[in-house]
């Protein structure tokens, strides 16, 4: 029977006593650019494209060609299909909802002066910037045995810590999944049926289904100047509200019949994160020529205020005990800075720019960056006088998971009169520094048409989205058995996610 010490020296296994985790700073941080179907028909490579209402939550000097004035509104559905592979085993699932998606006016004002400021622009919108609309399921059965249980999370969290964690350690060991027994020399020793099991030479069947919905929906106030004609600076501040639930279902078990002290044990857990936060980006376009413009963007971490409502459950089957235990509810209040970001662009414009009648399209292109390992979680201060250091241990998490990426964008338009028809593509980086295998992309293809005459114009988009990610049910310390434990590693559940998203987009000029 493995044995481990309350008193070992502790581990580098970070597990705080609230519900964030580094998956949580990624997940509001890895977000794919969003506007009206005519941005993301073309990939979303709008960040030197000109009047666009989209451009606020990208480059908002872009609404500096406005001379007069756009009403928008946008709606879509997303259908996200999954697929999962987990110790050798393949699952599917899915799942669809629909959004209210960029929304809002620009107002355009020419300036008639003899000065350097030819027009101004002010805009306000909504958009959808994320959507966590989604089900996961994977599971190991039929494929290869797992040789760690989330009982060795546990112990490993109960060592780290120097006691139980109320909402999960704790209920594994009220639930006989961890069991403390007094040792020598007036130790604690923490044990589990589920680790004797694999130390006997078997192996569990472990399932997960995750759940999620919510969003960030943010709203942004931009306004912006026209500089004789040459160049365009704008600024926005956006309030983005955010609201993430899941739940999520673990279950491990005996793939056999032979009693042996354990059959079964499992872990739920519900998760409902509510916020709002702030943020700034600002930007400029030049126009090198009448036909090509050059563009820059910086947008500001967000800053976020956030509170989680969190309850847990354990449970065990065992074969002379069963018992389940729920936590009580935990609030937790806390902030959470964003990365920062920023965004070079290009069009090249094609035809008589100045002649309506005579454009014939452009092509347009975005690169931008985005440093994932700059979250960072904080304490609020009112927070019962809490201070950051009980944070510390989940920010040097987030440093070591996660790096810089680059992501790139590229669109086209070809316009033919009163109808357009439009192209594009994105590429968004992977933020891990593949630790346990870890490996995240998403690559997506877009296209759409759009009519314009009249004062009155209609956009249609469908974007297919190819994206690759991990999740752990668990993650354990490969280090914490000093190697003594074959097969004591992470292992990570590849999640393969075929997406499609249609949008409409209606406006009127003003």
């Amino acid at each position: 029977m493995k044995k481990v010490f309350l008193a070992a020296t502790l581990v580098a296994v970070y597990s705080a006593s609230q519900a964030q985790t580094p998956e949580d700073a990624l997940r509001y941080s890895w977000l794919q650019a969003s506007g009206t179907a005519r941005s993301q028909a073309i990939g979303n490579a709008n960040g030197a494209i000109g009047g666009e209402i989209s451009t606020i939550f990208s480059n908002p000097a872009n609404i500096g060609f406005y001379k007069t004035g756009d009403f928008v509104i946008t709606g879509g559905a997303n259908f996200l299909n999954n697929n999962s592979t987990y110790l050798g085993t393949s699952q599917k699932d899915s799942k669809a909802a629909g959004f209210l998606g960029t929304t809002g006016f620009v107002l355009g004002k020419p300036s008639y002066g003899a000065g350097s400021l030819k027009s101004s622009a002010f805009g306000i919108a909504v958009n959808r910037v994320a959507d966590f609309n989604n089900r996961i399921q994977y599971s190991n059965k039929g494929g290869q045995l797992s040789r760690t249980s989330m009982a060795d999370y546990f112990i490993e969290d109960i060592v780290a810590n120097n006691g139980r964690n109320p909402h999960g350690s704790d209920l594994a060991v009220k639930a006989g999944w961890v069991k403390e027994v007094n040792g020598t020399n007036n130790n604690i020793d923490l044990v589990s049926p589920a680790v004797d099991l694999i130390d006997a030479g078997g192996g569990l069947e472990q399932k997960q289904t995750i759940v999620t919905n919510g969003g960030i929906t943010e709203i942004a106030f931009a306004g912006a100047a026209n500089l004789n004609e040459r160049v365009y600076l704008g600024g926005a501040i956006g309030i983005p509200m955010l609201r993430y639930g899941a739940t999520r279902q673990y279950t491990e078990q005996d793939p056999g019949t032979t009693a042996n002290g354990f059959d079964a044990a499992w872990f739920d857990d519900d998760l409902v994160t509510k916020g709002v936060g702030i943020n700034v980006k600002a930007g400029v376009v030049f126009k090198a020529t009448d036909n090509l413009r050059l563009g820059f963007a910086a947008h500001s971490p967000t800053f976020y205020s956030l509170s989680d409502s969190y309850i847990a459950t354990a449970g065990a089957n065992l074969d002379d005990f069963d018992a389940e235990n729920t936590s009580s509810e935990l609030i937790y209040d806390y902030n959470l800075n964003t990365p920062y970001k920023l965004m070079g662009s290009f069009s090249l414009l094609f035809g008589n720019v100045n002649d309506v009648s005579s454009q014939k399209g452009f092509i347009s292109g975005d690169v931008e960056y985005v440093n994932h390992m700059a979250s960072n979680f904080r304490t609020t201060r009112d927070n019962r006088g809490a201070d950051n250091n009980q944070f510390r241990g989940l920010n040097q998490a987030i440093d070591n998971a996660y790096k810089g990426a680059v992501n790139a964008r590229l669109g086209a338009e070809l316009k033919f009169n009163t109808v357009a028809v439009r192209l594009g593509g994105a590429y968004y980086g992977n933020p891990y520094k593949n630790i346990a295998g870890e490996k995240g992309e998403l690559i997506q293809g877009t296209g759409g048409l759009g009519y314009r005459n009249k004062g009155f114009f209609i956009d249609l988009a469908y974007v297919q989205s190819f994206g690759k990610d991990v999740l752990f049910p668990y993650r354990v310390n490969p280090d914490f058995y000093g190697g003594q434990r074959p097969g004591y590693v992470n292992n990570p559940a590849n999640i393969k996610t075929n997406g499609s998203r249609v949008l409409l987009t209606l406006g009127f000029k003003i």
